[in-house]
């Protein structure tokens, strides 16, 4: 709503004292006489400007010492439909005045003339003044106001509207929707449905995703992976936080979990939030191995198939090795032992797993969670990025002793793969390219993190000769510097 200046009530209440006063001393009479004017016309053309600018002064005054008061006591404009109505109710009592004094059109017979007229036209108009009475209404409850973001339920079987309010007029109440639509929307329709606004008491509401997995999975372990989605979803976009997941219930296809968060709709719409949590759900289950739960059509004599993988199991550990680029060389055979080597870590949310700077002679296969990885800065550990399920660290350690190079803190509960320089020593010693192989897959990864534009000539010597120095530091880390073989491995 626009402020209404001293200098706007200055000018308007000189045009309405001006004509008053010529009025009164009769300089109309005079004004008349020397241009030939019927001293009447000019006297009612003097009265009708002081009427009209008393009408619209009064307006003024009204919304200054009225509703700009309102605005400054609540912290918010007043309704413009509230003030559209005042003014128009001061304008038609103006006129009203103004023709009974100055025309002396009887009032009486005059109202009773516009009270059928105004009948018939509200026959005629009856949606509109349904529209408009529910603005009124609307506007006078301040269940919502401009900028809330709102649902509007229905009855059952109805389609549940939602949107972000950005006008309340005379007939019809305007959303933005999550799609960057715009909807209108008849003020009667709002009026009679069921308005849940997400904005207040507090800007933030509580938001909820079900998700349903089947049986075989442990409620401990489902909990865990939505969890690191949640975490992970949290961390690419700021407006979704305090995400969690829990049990809701059991049903015939399986165990139904809810993730609830918080958002602000104002900054992230639902329907946004939405697609990024279960964008993150979706790679976390297929990092995961989990699969959503189907109808089940098993006979009850049969045994149910493993749907799933668990940690225990030897094959899904051997599929997770695989996964790893460090690992993929070798057989799956070869990979069998190390999988029963291998030792399972648990971590609780925002425990360190290896620490920068510190001794190390082990790696970790993350299994499921969520860690960040950490690197010392100026003012302190500096976030650098995340690492996911099927991701790998500190293969350096491992491979050539090396102390960790970075910090590596659980965001959520964690489960990895420990391999300690001991489980290696049998991948070693029963495949004589073992090392070699694993050399040239650290310097892979190393170099292809930090190729850029460079050309493909430069990027392989690059590659080569990482490869022999890593290859040189593990052979002499595992007491083998006898051997020294010259990289065959482009």
């Amino acid at each position: 709503m626009k402020r209404v200046s001293n200098r706007t009530i200055a000018i308007l209440a000189t045009a309405l004292i001006i004509p008053l006063l010529a009025v009164q001393f009769g300089v109309h009479t005079q004004f008349a006489s020397a241009t030939g004017l019927n001293p009447h016309h000019a006297w009612l053309a003097l009265n009708i400007l002081a009427w009209a600018a008393g009408g619209v002064l009064a307006a003024r005054l009204v919304q200054v010492l009225g509703w700009n008061q309102v605005g400054r006591t609540t912290g918010k404009h007043a309704p413009q439909l509230l003030v559209q109505i005042t003014n128009g109710l001061i304008y038609v009592s103006a006129g009203v005045g103004m023709a009974g004094t100055l025309f002396e059109i009887p009032m009486t017979g005059a109202i009773a003339t516009s009270s059928v007229i105004g009948l018939v036209a509200g026959f005629a108009l009856k949606s509109l003044i349904s529209d408009t009475f529910s603005g009124i209404a609307l506007n006078l409850d301040q269940g919502f106001a401009i900028n809330d973001f709102i649902m509007l339920v229905g009855r059952p079987g109805t389609t549940t509207i939602s949107g972000r309010v950005i006008q309340i007029n005379w007939r019809s109440t305007y959303l933005k929707t999550p799609e960057n639509a715009m909807l209108i929307i008849p003020n009667s329709v709002v009026s009679e449905a069921i308005v849940m606004n997400l904005s207040k008491p507090e800007p933030a509401t509580e938001f909820e995703l079900v998700v349903t997995l089947d049986f075989e999975v442990s409620g401990e372990r489902a909990v865990r992976v939505l969890n690191a989605a949640g975490k992970a979803a949290a961390r690419e976009h700021k407006e979704i936080w305090d995400c969690k997941a829990r049990i809701s219930e059991l049903n015939t296809t399986g165990i139904t979990y809810k993730m609830q968060y918080m958002l602000d709709p104002f900054n992230l719409s639902p329907a946004q939030a939405k697609h990024i949590i279960l964008g993150h759900v979706e790679r976390q289950m297929k990092l995961t191995g989990l699969t959503l739960a189907h109808p089940k059509l098993d006979n009850w004599n049969r045994e149910t198939p493993e749907l799933n993988h668990n940690h225990g199991d030897i094959l899904n550990r051997i599929w997770l090795l695989k996964k790893i680029q460090l690992f993929k060389p070798f057989a799956e055979r070869e990979l069998a032992g190390l999988a029963e080597r291998m030792t399972m870590r648990q971590f609780a949310p925002g425990a360190q797993i290896i620490t920068a700077g510190d001794p190390g002679q082990s790696m970790f296969l993350l299994s499921e969670g969520l860690t960040s990885v950490l690197i010392k800065g100026e003012d302190g550990d500096v976030d650098v990025a995340t690492l996911r399920p099927g991701d790998f660290f500190g293969e350096m350690s491992l491979l050539t002793g090396d102390p960790r190079s970075a910090t590596i803190m659980a965001l959520s509960d964690t489960v990895a793969f420990e391999i300690d320089k001991e489980d290696l020593i049998p991948l070693l010693d029963a495949n004589p390219d073992a090392a070699e192989l694993l050399a040239v897959a650290v310097a892979d990864r190393r170099v292809a993190s930090a190729e850029g534009s460079k050309k493909r000539e430069v990027v392989a010597a690059e590659r080569a000769s990482l490869a022999g120095k890593i290859l040189k530091n593990m052979l002499r880390f595992f007491g083998r510097s006898d051997e020294m073989p010259e990289l065959t491995r482009p």
